[in-house]
């Protein structure tokens, strides 16, 4: 039976990750349908390589965590690179050669670009697992990823009911153009706010970088100054949450996705409410399904976690434990598994 995910604000209490717990399986980018996760055991020492947009974002340094856990459960060995940013296409196709040249059995892409052109050329025989963002490539072989469009919708639909009827002037903050689903997560969020009293004043899109996400917000808030919410990515929010003490009246804040920084601002209620796609646990998928592709086992085209909804009354360290990476947490750029098999 499909679902209409954006009908829908999912909160699991003590949701647990093991074998036969729940999963999505995107049927597109609106409707899901429930999935199960079967045991797995890897075969052989695999080495997968993945390659993120940047790690400056704590969001992928959660996926970097949930990918060293899932190398060292599983037996396998991971080599990680980070292009340094959105955009980065160049970059990125450098550091595919560099896996090929360290022997990768499978790219685990975390894509910069929202097209990787050739990508068939570039990987050769090797599998790609999408990761996070999505590039609708033939070459890939299964995806790991929520669907933007929900991260947006989610908001959305939490500041409508919020408001309660009454109106709200929201200045939306989505990332970079073209990149990391921040067209996407806009059009979600229209479409939860169409008909009701909530209004977007404007869209200010930049790179995932604190001080072009402070520079735009301060320029926008000189343009739009009877702005009521700011609503963006986690590094927006994080803005966000330091310009609102220089404001006459506070700014409220939401979070397209979670950080640790947007975690704090929960639990201290100067931000209101984070949608989470829990990035520890796509890491862990994202080498499961890998595993799985190696092996010739079938794998759905495109599963994630349940998307949390969370605020300052349930943000706390059961629901966001397959979130964040531990504090103290650093990129681990490789592991190599000393397992036998």
């Amino acid at each position: 039976m499909r679902v209409l995910v954006f009908l829908l604000i999912t909160l699991f209490p003590g949701l647990s990750h093991a074998a036969g717990s729940a999963l999505l399986r995107w049927q597109d980018t609106r409707q899901a349908v429930s999935a199960t996760q079967t045991d797995l055991t890897a075969s052989k020492v695999w080495k997968l390589c993945a390659l993120y947009p940047s790690l400056k974002d704590s969001y992928w340094l959660s996926v970097n965590y949930g990918m060293l856990e899932a190398a060292k459960k599983y037996g396998v060995s991971l080599k990680v690179f980070e292009a340094g940013g959105y955009r980065q296409f160049d970059t990125q196709k450098t550091q595919i050669a560099q896996c090929q040249q360290w022997g990768a059995d499978a790219i685990l892409l975390g894509s910069s670009t929202t097209t990787f052109p050739d990508l068939q050329a570039q990987v050769g025989t090797l599998p790609v697992i999408e990761v996070v963002n999505a590039l609708h490539d033939a070459a890939v072989k299964a995806r790991v990823g929520v669907s933007w469009f929900q991260m947006g919708y989610q908001p959305g639909r939490y500041l409508v009911k919020w408001s309660a009827g009454k109106p709200l002037k929201v200045l939306l903050l989505p990332g970079p153009d073209d990149a990391g689903g921040s067209r996407e997560m806009v059009d979600g969020f229209r479409q939860a706010i169409a008909g009701s009293q909530v209004q977007i004043v404007d869209v200010a899109l930049g790179d995932n970088d604190i001080e072009v996400q402070r520079n735009l917000l301060q320029e926008m808030l000189e343009r739009h100054p009877d702005v009521d919410v700011v609503a963006g990515t986690a590094i927006a929010a994080e803005a966000a949450m330091g310009e609102r003490r220089n404001q006459g009246a506070p700014l409220t804040v939401v979070s397209f996705y979670l950080s640790h920084q947007v975690y704090r601002g929960l639990k201290r209620a100067r931000i209101i409410m984070a949608a989470s796609d829990q990035m520890v646990w796509q890491g862990e998928l994202a080498i499961q399904q890998a595993i799985r592709v190696l092996q010739g086992q079938p794998v759905p085209e495109n599963i994630s976690p349940p998307i949390l909804v969370l605020t300052p009354k349930n943000a706390d360290s059961q629901h966001i434990k397959h979130s964040l990476s531990p504090g103290g947490f650093r990129p681990v750029y490789q592991y190599t598994s000393a397992a036998k098999k």
